[in-house]
């Protein structure tokens, strides 16, 4: 089972701003862990360097005791899936062919860019969308879809990466209450079931207290927590993660 670790890992931009500083942590295989924090805290910044979307300007990130680097980066972006706040699809293909794309990592660029996959692929696309229940939209354009609907099909995409690590920047950023439930429990089930590790940051403090199993909370780009969610409640730590000033407003849902 594969861990994520992090050691003395920073980020500097090119103007100067440190959106993480220095940070040493272990994710563990099989958890869920979810980061919290105010916009701009630094949490997207830190997924998109599990994945090579981010360079880090210091310190070393490990997948699975391997040292990312962009001479392997391709082979570990293979293990690690993503899922994006905005889905990511390619509105104008079906839903088949949306999900398909998550097998380009192995596959010969001309192949992916051809669309033609072989037949264990498009079984394996099947057994991803019966498991986010979306069999009955396999051929219909994924623009027709629910919100809710293209983040189910956005996570069968990853499914069929057959990643050990998955990535959620703001998953249910974009969905109602009720959805972000749905996809948070299908995301953990995958999670326990699976034994793949669960790494999304979110901004509602409710569903990180119902769906973790452990929080990181970052406050301009530094780790003030890391725990079980049941410790947060604890001695106004909310106030240490989020900007005082933004006390009153804490998001729950």
């Amino acid at each position: 089972m594969t861990t994520i670790k992090f050691k003395g890992v920073t980020k500097t931009f090119n103007n100067d701003f440190q959106a993480i500083h220095k940070t040493d942590l272990t994710i563990n295989a099989g958890e869920f862990t979810v980061i919290l924090g105010s916009s701009g805290a630094g949490k997207s910044t830190l997924l998109r360097m599990v994945n090579g979307l981010e360079t880090p300007s210091q310190g070393e990130i490990f997948i699975d005791q391997r040292k990312l680097t962009p001479k392997n980066q391709r082979h570990i972006r293979a293990k690690v899936g993503m899922i994006f706040q905005q889905f990511n699809l390619v509105n104008r293909l079906n839903v088949m062919t949306n999900v398909l794309i998550g097998r380009s990592y192995y596959r010969n660029w001309w192949e992916s860019l051809l669309y033609l996959f072989p037949k264990q692929d498009y079984e394996l696309a099947h057994w991803a969308l019966e498991r986010v229940g979306l069999t009955d939209k396999a051929w219909q354009r994924a623009s027709d879809l629910s919100g809710g609907q293209q983040q189910r099909v956005a996570i069968a995409r990853v499914l069929v990466q057959k990643p050990q690590i998955i990535i959620a920047d703001e998953p249910v950023a974009s969905l109602d209450p009720a959805t972000s439930i749905e996809i948070l429990e299908l995301l953990f089930k995958i999670c326990k079931e699976d034994g793949v590790s669960v790494l999304a940051s979110l901004h509602q403090v409710n569903l990180a207290m119902q769906f973790a199993d452990r929080i990181i909370g970052l406050k301009q780009g530094k780790v003030v927590f890391d725990d079980q969610p049941i410790n947060l409640l604890q001695n106004s730590l909310l106030e240490t993660i989020y900007h005082k000033e933004d006390h009153e407003n804490i998001p729950v849902a």
